[in-house]
Parts: structure tokens; C-alpha cells; sequence
């Protein structure tokens, strides 16, 4: 584990063990408001991040700071994580990644009950982490889900009774036992040709992806923390901006509350024996006020700087449940909330400019008016994911990264490789 910087012996004098966490959180804006969100309810937050350029190790709630070394599929990830762990003497671990999650679990036993892991359940994990059993079990609860099949039986058997376009993802993007997985978040088939070649591409892997008929509408993203077998408060927000544009990161949000689609994500949960923290993702038609159930992701959504700008304060929440859950309050969530990465943003904008592939059937947007409204989400009543004048070195760091991989050939302004969305 290499040091970014030490911490003082003001971390440990008069702090109970409960109250210190380590904290695995990346280099991304997540991982920043994890370590913001324990930080301002005075928690002691350690932090390991990918790198010394990990947006939490600048700021002024971590009390130390280190990068991991290891990949989360090596043996030597639990070794360095424990090590830390208990030469800190903490009374938790709490992580961002479902690489991370993974590895967490797996190694549970090493840690508690001295050091609590506040990742899901194993069995949980594992059948939340499949599409194809997620798909099952929405048709067994009546949860409206898009209808499918995985890609190789879907070729075996022909498309009858699936309508164009269709869309695939990774069934199971978290098996390390799987061969491989699909280079792309999302592809899209719009006739058999496309569907063929998408396949050939894909053919040795073809189980491990599922294929579903797409249905048009916004992302729509819940954050809900089950305790006890009940939802204790959930989050709820709309995805404005994607990158790469056909299907990839929500680079702009605006929060919402619709308590159909609420009610299915608990069900759901409740239905994998969930506890802890959970995103369930749908896509939401407004025209419509119709719904399908996407994925479920067992861990902090990406939307998390949204959630808890608007009032739900997860990380925290999800560690009181462990070691104060008698305190526990139901926050009060503020509606109508924007908030975007600004990086990301831009590179939404450019990518309409440039003419990068958009989702089927949707219409491209006027590129005047595209322009005019980054600069207005530029206004105080957009919200920044790094920018907080309680905590301000994070987001000067994050324009330092935009600005270097605007010179960079491979990455787009936010990281991502320079490719476009997977369609023939």
C-alpha cells in the first residue's frame, strides 16, 4: 500500500475504534462523497484510493491516505486491506466498487466481527449481479422487465416473439469465473444483420450476454438502504445526460420521486433477503409514466453526489445501521435537485456536437441549443459533483485531470477510452 500521506495522532486521540473507517473509494466523485458524507457527521475517515490523483485523498476529511496496489482479484488485495486495517485499528470497511465488494466478501472472515465489512450479503450479491436471475425473478414478482433472453440461446432459437431494436449488456459482468466479457455497457441491434454481427463479435461469450428488447426513456436511478428487512429512506433521481451517449455514464441528474417505481425496487430487494445499501436502476418513459426494471447494482450509484446533496446521506446512514441504529433519522429529500460532473457534461456536449450514436429511436437535439444549455446548467442552480466551498481542493484537482486528458489522444475529458458506442 503506498502512502499519499500519514495520519496525525489527532485521528486516534479520544476517537472510539467504532467511529474510525477505512474507506475504499477509487479516485472518482463517489468515492469523494463517501469520505465527505462520514467526514461532516465527524466520523475519523481513512482513505484508499487508485492513485495519489484519488479525488478523496485531497480532501480535508481524510485523515490519511494511501493507494492500493493490487488488483481486487489478486490474492495480495485482502492482504494489503487488512494489514492497513488493523494497524489503523478500525471498526469498519466501507467501499464503492463491486470488484471491491467482491473481494470484501469473500474475505469477511478475516475481518468480523472486529471489523465490520458493510458490503451486502454473499448470496444477495451474487443473484442481484445477475441479469438473467434478476430477469426471472421480476417476471415471478410482476415487476414490468423488458422481455429477453441470453444471446446464445436467442440465436439458437431465432428472434420470434422479440421486437427490434434490441439491447445487450453483460449478464454477469462481476464472474470471475466468466472467459471474458462484452467490450461495451450497452449495444444495440436494430434487424437481423446487426443482430448477427454484434453476435460474431461476441460468440465465445454469447451466454454471458442478455438480450432484451429496448424500450425508450430516461435511466431512472434509486438509492435505497434496507435495515431490518424494510427500505429505510430512498433517493430517487432521473438521468438528463449520458456518456457515451447511446448508453454509459449519467453525467447529469435531476432528482424525482415516483413511488410505483420505488415500490418495485423494494420488492425486489426484500426479495434477495437484502440488507445495506442497493441502486436499482429502470428505465422511465415520462410520456408514458412507464417503467422497466434494468439492473440492480450493490453498491453506491453513480449518483450518489445527487443523493446526497438532496438530503440522503447514505455512506452515513449505511455505517449508523451497523453501530448506531437507534439514532437513525429518515431524511427529508429535496425534489427538482441538478447536479452534474462538469467534465462529463462538457464531453456530453461535445459528443452531440460531433455526432456521436444516440439510443434508438431517439431525436438529435439542435447543437445551438445543446451549447446554450451546458452554459446555463453553468449557473448556481446546477450543482457541481466536486465543487464545495467546505472542501474545495477536490474539484481544482479534478480540473487539473479534465485538462490533462484534453491532451490525451486515448481518453475522453472524464477518462473513458476514445471509442464509440458498440453498433455495426
Amino acid at each position: 500500500m503506498k502512502t499519499i500521506f500519514k495520519p496525525t495522532q489527532s485521528a486516534f486521540d479520544g476517537i472510539i475504534r467504532s467511529r474510525r473507517v477505512l474507506a475504499i473509494v477509487g479516485n472518482t466523485q463517489v468515492g469523494l462523497w463517501v469520505v465527505r458524507s462520514l467526514g461532516r457527521h465527524s466520523l475519523t475517515v481513512f482513505s484508499v484510493c487508485a492513485s495519489d490523483r484519488g479525488l478523496a485523498a485531497h480532501s480535508k476529511y481524510s485523515r490519511g491516505a494511501w493507494a492500493i496496489e493490487n488488483s481486487p482479484t489478486s490474492p495480495e488485495f485482502l492482504d494489503e486491506v487488512e494489514t492497513l486495517a488493523r494497524e489503523l485499528d478500525v471498526g469498519s470497511i466501507i467501499t464503492i466498487a463491486e470488484g471491491y465488494h467482491q473481494a470484501l466478501i469473500r474475505g469477511r472472515d478475516r475481518f468480523e466481527p472486529h471489523i465490520r465489512v458493510l458490503s451486502p450479503p454473499a448470496e444477495a450479491f451474487e443473484k442481484a449481479t445477475d441479469k438473467h436471475f434478476m430477469h426471472g425473478l421480476c417476471e415471478r414478482l410482476g415487476v414490468p422487465v423488458a422481455k429477453g433472453t441470453t444471446l446464445d440461446k436467442l440465436m439458437d432459437a431465432g428472434v420470434d416473439g422479440l421486437q427490434f431494436p434490441l439491447v445487450m449488456r453483460n449478464s454477469r459482468q462481476n464472474d470471475r469465473q466468466a472467459k471474458a466479457h462484452a467490450p461495451w455497457k450497452a449495444a444495440y441491434a436494430d434487424n437481423e444483420t446487426e443482430l448477427g454481427a454484434l453476435y460474431r463479435s461476441v460468440q465465445e461469450i454469447a451466454s454471458n450476454v442478455i438480450v432484451q428488447e429496448y424500450h425508450p426513456g430516461a435511466e431512472d436511478h434509486v438509492q435505497i438502504l434496507m435495515h431490518r428487512g424494510e427500505a429505510f429512506t430512498a433517493g430517487e433521481y432521473i438521468g438528463e445526460h449520458h456518456m457515451p451517449l447511446a448508453g454509459g455514464v449519467t453525467v447529469q441528474r435531476v432528482t424525482c420521486r415516483h413511488e410505483p417505481v420505488i415500490q418495485d425496487a423494494v420488492r425486489l430487494l426484500k426479495a434477495l433477503d437484502w440488507d445495506g445499501i442497493a441502486g436499482v436502476q429502470f428505465h422511465y418513459d415520462p410520456a408514458t409514466d412507464k417503467y422497466v426494471f434494468l439492473e440492480i447494482n450493490p453498491r453506491f450509484i453513480g449518483g450518489l453526489p445527487t443523493v446526497i446533496m438532496a438530503g440522503f446521506h447514505a455512506p452515513f446512514l449505511l455505517w449508523q445501521s451497523h453501530f448506531e441504529p437507534e439514532k437513525m433519522r429518515r431524511p427529508a429529500y429535496r425534489l427538482g435537485l441538478r447536479s452534474r460532473i462538469l467534465g462529463g457534461d462538457a464531453n456530453w456536449m461535445l459528443g452531440i456536437l460531433r455526432g456521436d450514436p444516440l439510443p434508438p429511436g431517439q431525436k438529435r437535439p439542435n447543437k445551438l441549443g445543446v451549447v446554450a444549455r451546458f452554459l446555463w446548467n453553468c449557473g448556481p442552480w446546477t450543482k457541481e459533483d466536486t465543487f464545495s466551498l467546505r472542501d474545495i481542493k477536490p474539484f481544482f484537482v479534478d480540473c487539473g485531470q479534465m485538462l490533462k486528458r484534453l491532451r490525451s489522444n486515448r481518453l475522453d475529458i472524464i477518462g473513458n477510452p476514445q471509442t464509440q458506442a458498440a453498433k455495426p
